[in-house]
């Protein structure tokens, strides 16, 4: 049997917030950068709210202990792969040292189907900013996690 991937959509801010989707249903999370004894298998995440809001059902809820745990195993397993998401998640401190550095060099997929040069500049919280150095034309904002995943691709 072939293992189940999700589509996990989510935005990050500063204070170590995460919201977003997993699959159909919707999440909202606390992300510190180390685990503690609080933390879900005393990992980083410290707070965890999913819910299918089409059936106003929550389906587990975590605040430093379990308040409403996941039930069945299609449940344990959303949860895993949540879990995997969010611990994998950069630290604060990789975010505002991308921050303090200089623009990078990046490649941006066009419309047209060409590839141009551009440069990504990252904020404090995450937030890249990727636009052309002779213009300064904005071609796109990206989230964290969307980062993320550009800097890991490369």
């Amino acid at each position: 049997m072939a293992k189940k991937t999700y589509e996990i959509k989510a935005r990050q801010n500063r204070a170590g917030w995460i919201e977003g989707t997993i699959d159909s249903l919707r999440f909202q999370a606390k992300v510190y950068d180390e685990g503690s004894e609080f933390g879900i298998n005393e990992g980083r995440v410290s707070k965890l709210w999913v819910c299918n809001e089409a059936q106003r059902q929550i389906i587990m809820c975590y605040e430093r202990g379990w308040d409403v745990s996941p039930k069945t195993a299609a449940e344990r397993r959303l949860l895993e792969a949540l879990l995997a998401y969010l611990e994998a998640l950069p630290t604060m401190d990789f975010w505002e040292e991308l921050a303090e550095g200089k623009p990078t060099a990046v490649t941006v997929q066009m419309r047209s189907g060409y590839e141009a040069p551009a440069l990504m500049k990252i904020d404090r919280e995450g937030w890249a900013k990727i636009y052309d150095a002779q213009t300064g034309r904005v071609y796109k904002r990206l989230d964290p996690i969307a980062v993320r995943d550009m800097l890991e691709a490369k």
